[in-house]
């Protein structure tokens, strides 16, 4: 996770801690979870592209 993804990981934690309905807790869970799963998708396809650039054909 880079600095931008951790800032806003962080800030999404305080948001559900903080917030005071389950439905925006809800939403910022949910938030955080597509934040995460986009930033491991960054990480693989740049792997992708790295070993198929090595790769002999």
């Amino acid at each position: 996770m880079n600095e931008n993804q951790q800032w806003a990981h962080n800030e999404l934690k305080n948001l559900i801690k903080n917030s005071p309905s389950y439905e925006d807790q809800a939403f910022y869970r949910g938030l955080d979870q597509l934040m995460l799963k986009q930033a491991q998708r960054l990480i693989n396809a740049t792997g992708e592209l790295d070993g198929r650039s090595w790769a002999d054909k």
